[in-house]
């Protein structure tokens, strides 16, 4: 099996931003600065932004590949080398076949065309015969949901509604390498959970995929090997199960460096201060450990009784655990001017990953809510068990554990011949 996609020490740089019209004195001034600079024997910087240092790694035919990293780390940056909408400052991209990218909504689609002639469009850039193109054409509005507006201009459409266009036909008129990015974000989980399995589908067609997202859900059930970036430089290549575990370590310590994973709001009557506390006091702890949600507040002053309402998500939709009052019934607390309210939560059954704590204060009397309900503070989830087990080398592959027992019984055969 060759490659699909490779990158051979490849550097990207932007320009950097200068004066908004071109002028000759702002360019005498910079030639003599950099000529001062070697004339005092200096390096002179070089010029613009570095988004890509260096980078070389090889992504297999027929491989899903995802490319991980925080903000800045030169992923979508990449991306776009591989769909030739940039190109390297040094270094050499080589690919091999007809590339489909998805790399922001709507990308792919001229608004001021319909769905229809979009379709037609794409696939005619993309070379396909029009006897192609119109096999494909019904799966492509299918996908899409969009028969009721094929004849509306896309300027016209919701941006989820440019998503679901722009990825049914990306991924429907037959690309060698399919390229997306953390366009996905903006769709319901209904339709996320459908374009993981259609690029799933399109791997197993023996099709290349490049994904990038911070879904970390979506990628572990998507791509078996990956890169790890940060800062434009490839830190990692291997199993993306090992990628993530880089990912999860180095986005901790982020989180110890610099906030400690605390956020603080609040209203004109209640602020709040939430963090969250292992069995160490930082917000790191292992699988089965105990988890304390730790809320300092103000208040206007006494009086206000409060129901608190917690929820843990991985980014997901929808909430892993929820430590509620409302839920489990308990009596209100009654809010003084200033104190600190607890919630432990004794065994916390969850994989190694970064979560983020949301929450609610409601008042008591049930007219309204002293909190909306909003992010409050992020804990991370090392490797390893309360006992000091080894996690096994799926660890991401569920974001819940629970314990379990097995046994087995001979029996006769239950099996019809």
């Amino acid at each position: 099996m060759g490659y699909a996609v490779r990158f051979e020490e490849v550097t990207k740089r932007y320009p950097r931003g200068g004066p908004r019209y071109p002028s000759l004195r702002h360019e005498l001034t910079e030639s003599a600065r950099r000529l001062g600079q070697r004339l005092r024997g200096e390096r002179p910087e070089p010029r613009g932004t570095l988004a890509i240092d260096r980078a070389s790694f090889e992504v297999k035919e027929g491989e899903a590949f995802a490319i991980i990293g925080p903000n800045g780390a030169g992923k979508s940056t990449a991306l776009k080398l591989v769909s030739r909408i940039s190109y390297p400052t040094r270094g050499r991209v080589r690919v091999r076949g007809r590339v489909a990218a998805l790399i922001e909504v709507g990308s792919g689609v001229h608004p001021e065309l319909t769905a229809r002639e979009n379709i037609w469009l794409y696939g005619q850039i993309l070379g396909m015969p029009r006897t192609e193109i119109r096999r494909r054409f019904d799966d492509i509005v299918g996908f899409a949901e969009l028969a009721h507006v094929l004849d509306t201009p896309v300027k016209m459409y919701s941006s989820g509604m440019q998503l679901r266009l722009g990825f049914a036909i990306a991924s429907h008129l037959d690309p060698d390498i399919f390229v997306v990015d953390e366009a996905l974000a903006v769709g319901d989980a209904g339709f996320q959970a459908r374009c993981v399995e259609r690029m799933t589908k399109l791997v197993a067609d023996g099709k290349t995929l490049l994904f990038v997202s911070h879904n970390l859900y979506a990628v572990e059930g998507t791509c078996r090997r990956g890169i790890y970036m940060e800062r434009g430089c490839v830190v990692e290549v291997g199993p993306v199960k090992t990628c993530l575990a880089t990912y999860t370590a180095r986005a901790g310590r982020h989180i110890l460096e610099h906030d400690g994973g605390v956020l603080s709001v609040g209203s004109q009557r209640l602020r709040v201060r939430v963090r969250c506390e292992g069995p160490t006091g930082f917000p790191r702890l292992r699988t089965g450990e105990e988890l304390r949600i730790v809320c300092d507040y103000e208040s206007q002053g006494p009086g206000l009784r409060a129901l608190f309402h917690f929820g843990v998500t991985d980014g997901r939709a929808g909430n892993l655990l929820l430590a509620s009052q409302v839920v489990e019934g308990e009596a209100s607390i009654e809010l003084q001017n200033t104190g600190r309210v607890f919630c432990r939560i004794p065994t916390l059954p969850l994989m190694p990953r970064i979560y983020e704590v949301w929450g609610e204060i409601r008042l008591a009397q049930g007219w309204g809510n002293l909190v909306d309900w909003q992010p409050l503070a992020r804990f991370v989830v090392d490797y390893g068990s309360a006992s000091g087990e080894a996690v096994s080398h799926a660890w991401t592959d569920g974001p819940v554990r629970v314990h379990s027992t097995f046994w087995h019984e001979k029996v006769e055969s239950l099996i019809e011949a």
